[in-house]
C-alpha cells in the first residue's frame, strides 16, 4: 500500500471503538469519525479467543437472520468489546488488517483466508470517513486490489 494509504489506515492509531454492531454479515466498528465494515473473514479476539467472526452467520433456526452466533456474542461480548482505544494498526502484504485495542481486543480483517471470495473481486474490508464529517475519504480493500479516493 502506498504512504498516503497508511497514513489514512494509521489515522486509526488512538481511536476509541465506541460503536460496534452486526449488519448483513459485515461487521461494522465506529472509531469517532472514522468507520471500518469487516466483510469475508472478519473476527474479534481477545485473551487469545474468537469472541466473534463473520463466518458464524448461519442461522439456528434458518427463520430469523439474527438467530446466529455472530449476532448472540457481539451481544454476549458486547460491553467487553467497547471502549478500547487503537494502539497499534498492521496491515499485511496481503492485505490482511490488524488492529490492537488497548482492552487487549483485537479486530482483524482476513483477506489471505478469504477463500470463499477469491473467484470474482469482492469487497473485503472498507475504511472510510464520511463526506458528511469533512473531505470524504475511502479504502475499499477487496480480495485482488485495492482502491483508494479522497472527495475534496
Amino acid at each position: 500500500m502506498d504512504e498516503r494509504v497508511m497514513e489514512f489506515v494509521n489515522s486509526l492509531v488512538g481511536r476509541q471503538l465506541i460503536y460496534l454492531c452486526c449488519e448483513a454479515e459485515i461487521l461494522d466498528f465506529g472509531f469517532g469519525e472514522l468507520v471500518l465494515h469487516g466483510m469475508g473473514c472478519s473476527r474479534i479476539i481477545k485473551d487469545n479467543d474468537i469472541l466473534v467472526t463473520t463466518l458464524d452467520y448461519q442461522s439456528w433456526d434458518q427463520a430469523e437472520s439474527t438467530h446466529n452466533d455472530e449476532w448472540f456474542n457481539l451481544k454476549r461480548f458486547h460491553d467487553e468489546i467497547l471502549g478500547g482505544s487503537v494502539v497499534s494498526v498492521r496491515v499485511s502484504p496481503w492485505h490482511d488488517l490488524c488492529i490492537r485495542l488497548d482492552n487487549g481486543v483485537m479486530i482483524e480483517c482476513l483477506v489471505a483466508n478469504a477463500w470463499p471470495h477469491y473467484e470474482e473481486a469482492l469487497e473485503q474490508w472498507v475504511l472510510f470517513r464520511p463526506a458528511g464529517e469533512g473531505r470524504g475519504t475511502f479504502l475499499t480493500v477487496y480480495n485482488k486490489d485495492v482502491a483508494f479516493w479522497e472527495e475534496t
